[in-house]
């Protein structure tokens, strides 16, 4: 089996008369029409799941037909539909929107009801051929989006579609599938791009997730291996959190992958001293040293809360992650600020039986009522400014702080025990004058392009970026006392 698309038999499904032949592609059916709504029956599919030997299953139904589609568009221009409708009561549905740096909107929808599938494909004025390349280059990226959402638990992956190709304007992805289980349940993803700004936003049974990037400060984006060392350490931070409170593992992984997707902007290998197009103002050196490398964020995880024990119902457990960098530039007369400022906040809740390892089984016996409930809050920020006149540095420090809470409530056959809250804060304020030094122009010491000493002090600066992301984004990779 190549594709299940190439199984599929096609009906006639208005406004789109159907070839005489009874076999055939859906890409094949689309592209013999300026716009068609699709309708395939489900004999290929039954066809597929018994040479399989196994249930048609979601990723199944979905197996290259984005791709195939999209990539009709480099031979096909499509035109406006009359009246081209898709039922509202699918299982799954899949709708990617594109605009064009033109102007035109095009609009492609993947659904399945039961077995059978309809396709819809749209544009609201003919698309020229170098539209129809930019379309067709978003096959392999659509697809990816699909199969990793077609799939239980589902997966995010957009990285691929993320490349915004600078023929095209805006792309709009809504997924809404239906998992396996009974009841089944509902998992939707709603992924806005433009040139301005990547959002992102999911929901389902495990909980739910937001981003949002803010992509049009270039002058802020570092290399890609920058960028890379910064997501990795985020996610260990974050990897850390969920340890700690507990988290859903499927839904940290849903944000983990949707976070490493979306946060990689940079095109660049290295930085030069020229300007890409769209900055404000090139960075300094020394700015460069103290930035994650990362267009600013705001990103979230809510874990959905549960009761797990009915005999005390006012003990959720949840989980609450937030994380977030901003970045403010300010320039008057002969001075310039800098700042960059990251903010982490974990809210969790769970139970934990008394022998650990074990876990909780609750019903209203007090022989079930033996566990620790567990409480935390916990908050970091970090700030790193740094104050300039007349182009030379004044000023350059770090400040961060760590609060953590945590209470815990132990129960023996279903009485109160001990009632303990932990409290831990930690303030750590660092001048970063002397380790910068190096890379303030016109001072003794300062790195020239080729100095032999370039190498050494770019591990330095790696090390010193590095710490900034770590501590202030409350990374416990080490024992605090030692970190701190």
């Amino acid at each position: 089996m190549s594709t299940i698309s190439s199984l599929f038999h096609l009906q006639a499904a208005t406004p789109y008369q159907a070839p005489s032949s009874r076999s055939g592609s859906a890409v094949q059916a689309v592209a013999a029409a300026p716009s068609a709504v699709v309708k395939l029956s489900k004999d290929g599919l039954a066809a597929a799941g018994e040479a399989a030997q196994t249930p048609v299953t979601t990723a199944m139904r979905y197996k290259d037909l984005g791709a195939e589609l999209l990539a009709a568009f480099k031979t096909r221009a499509i035109k406006p539909a009359a009246d081209a409708a898709i039922p509202d009561d699918v299982d799954n549905r899949f709708a990617l929107g594109v605009t064009t740096a033109s102007g035109t909107k095009v609009d492609l929808v993947l659904a399945n009801r039961g077995d059978e599938m309809f396709v819809r494909v749209d544009a609201d004025a003919d698309l020229g051929e170098d539209e129809r390349e930019a379309l067709a280059g978003l096959a392999k990226g659509f697809q990816v989006a699909i199969d990793g959402m077609a799939i239980d638990p589902p997966r995010i992956r957009l990285g691929e579609l993320a490349r915004l190709d600078p023929l095209l304007e805006s792309i709009a992805l809504r997924a809404d599938v239906t998992l396996p289980g009974e009841p089944p349940q509902q998992q939707s993803l709603d992924l806005q791009i433009d040139a301005n700004r990547r959002s992102l936003a999911i929901d389902g049974p495990r909980g739910a997730i937001s981003l949002g990037i803010d992509t049009g400060k270039l002058e802020l984006l570092g290399t890609k291996q920058q960028q890379a060392r910064a997501i990795d350490t985020y996610l260990k931070g974050f990897d850390h959190a969920v340890r700690r409170g507990h988290g859903n593992t499927e839904l940290a992984t849903m944000f983990k992958d949707a976070f490493s997707d979306l946060s990689r902007t940079s095109n660049r290998d290295a930085i030069d001293t020229g300007m890409l197009a769209g900055e404000r103002k090139p960075l300094s050196k020394v700015d460069r040293a103290v930035l994650t490398g990362l267009a600013d964020f705001e990103a979230s995880v809510t874990e959905a809360p549960r009761q797990d024990n009915p005999a005390r119902r006012e003990e959720v457990t949840g989980f609450h992650y937030a994380l977030s960098q901003a970045t403010r530039m300010e320039e008057k007369d002969a001075r310039r600020s800098l700042s960059q400022v990251q903010n982490s906040q974990m809210k969790a809740q769970f139970h934990e039986a008394l022998n650990k390892g074990d876990l909780p089984a609750f019903d209203f016996r007090s022989e079930t009522q033996n566990y620790r409930y567990h409480e935390i809050d916990d908050s970091a920020s970090s700030t790193v400014p740094l104050g300039y006149k007349d182009g030379r540095l004044t000023g350059a420090r770090m400040e961060q702080s760590l609060s953590e809470s945590e209470r815990v409530r132990k129960y023996v056959l279903g009485r109160l025990m001990s009632d303990e809250t932990i409290p831990d804060q930690y303030v750590l304020v660092r001048d970063l004058m002397d380790a910068l030094a190096p890379y303030q122009p016109g001072q003794t010491g300062t790195l020239d392009t080729g100095d032999s000493r370039n190498e050494r002090y770019q591990g330095s600066l790696d090390a010193l970026n590095e710490e900034l992301v770590l501590l202030g984004t409350r990374l416990a990779l080490v024992d605090r006392d030692a970190r701190l």
